[in-house]
């Protein structure tokens, strides 16, 4: 992942550096955070949990996740199977039902939701201009 370009908290998941390695070397306990996304999954959560469970409150602006549809299948996590004496199984089976009742219960404590549905008011990832030099 290359290196960020510039020393703002604005992350594109590509050429910005990543919103995960951000909140990983910058979340304090009691730190207040202020996201604008189209999306958040529990397997976000799941994978920044230690981050987000000791932050003091986030304000989290959802737009519409309409380029959700066009992301890159190939650019997704693989299935990977384990064959053994009882079958066949999934080798990163989430407890979804476990981060899901987490994701929640944290959202209920130290999350506030604002939702934008006008089109074009907020940018998504993949029309942010690229990075000045």
């Amino acid at each position: 992942m290359p290196t960020p370009s510039n020393n703002s908290g604005l992350r594109d998941n590509h050429t910005r550096g990543t919103v995960a390695d951000f909140l990983r070397a910058k979340t304090q306990s009691g730190s207040k955070l202020s996201i604008v996304s189209a999306y958040f999954t529990i397997y976000a959560y799941d994978a920044l949990k230690a981050e987000l469970d000791q932050i003091g409150n986030l304000d989290f602006l959802f737009g519409e996740p309409s380029f959700v549809n066009r992301l890159d299948p190939s650019k997704t996590e693989k299935k990977a199977f384990i064959i053994d004496a009882t079958g066949l199984e999934l080798s990163n089976k989430l407890q979804q039902k476990r981060v899901a009742k987490e994701c929640a219960n944290w959202i209920e404590r130290k999350v506030d939701i604002k939702t934008i549905k006008q089109s074009n008011l907020l940018h998504r990832p993949d029309e942010l201009l690229p990075p000045r030099h």
